[in-house]
């Protein structure tokens, strides 16, 4: 029995089962395609049928994969915070230097675009601008991107019992204060201040984190 999906612009939709099999590039096709539209044009500014004509993708391939639009939405956002991960510089983290300069390190490595493997490039403040129009889209943003901030709380709290942070730190509110400062750059790029905006804030951020060096 097929599966329905009724959240296609009006449309119903058949996604077979057990009937056919497509490769994981084809998945990764769809999604960074949808990436791309949804970043340039907004989640409900773009049909299914957008998607397969600029994937090149059938509706089988991509009923296949995801039942619904929103399905692939939300693999959306799982590959921005992938690319976010892999072209930012998460691993500084983990490095062994002063918890200041990863940090630090952290922040200058902060991509203001993505590339994708099509070649192009897109502002990071996308899956902002989809938690914006969906809860169950804000509500992943969420669940995946916490725990990655929540790293930082461990690496705080080392440095200040090691005499490297200034103790007037809290360790578990730190990383929270840091994820808005990264919120807020991803708004100031969507509302057209990418230039003057992120650099200020950065320079802020840059001298209120060394100002914690001991």
């Amino acid at each position: 029995m097929p599966s329905v999906d009724a959240n296609v612009r009006g449309m119903i939709a058949y996604r077979p089962t057990g009937q056919m099999s497509y490769s994981p590039d084809t998945k990764k096709t769809l999604v960074q395609t949808a990436l791309r539209l949804f970043a340039s044009r907004g989640y409900h500014g773009v049909s299914i049928a957008d998607i397969l004509r600029e994937s090149g993708c059938t509706r089988g391939a991509l009923y296949y994969h995801f039942s619904s639009k929103e399905e692939l939405g939300y693999a959306v956002i799982d590959e921005w915070l992938r690319l976010i991960v892999e072209q930012g510089a998460h691993s500084h983290i983990r490095s062994n230097e002063h918890p200041i300069d990863r940090l630090l390190a952290v922040l200058d490595d902060l991509p203001s675009t993505l590339k994708l493997e099509s070649g192009h490039s897109l502002q990071t403040g996308i899956a902002a601008g989809m938690a914006a129009v969906h809860e169950g889209f804000r509500q992943r943003l969420a669940t995946r991107v916490v725990p990655l901030f929540e790293e930082f709380e461990p690496m705080i709290a080392k440095g200040i019992a090691d005499g490297q942070i200034a103790d007037s730190v809290d360790p578990r509110q730190f990383p929270h204060f840091v994820m808005i400062i990264g919120y807020g750059l991803h708004m100031a790029r969507q509302l057209g201040q990418d230039q003057l905006m992120p650099k200020d804030a950065k320079g802020w951020l840059r001298n209120y984190l060394n100002s914690l060096r001991r």
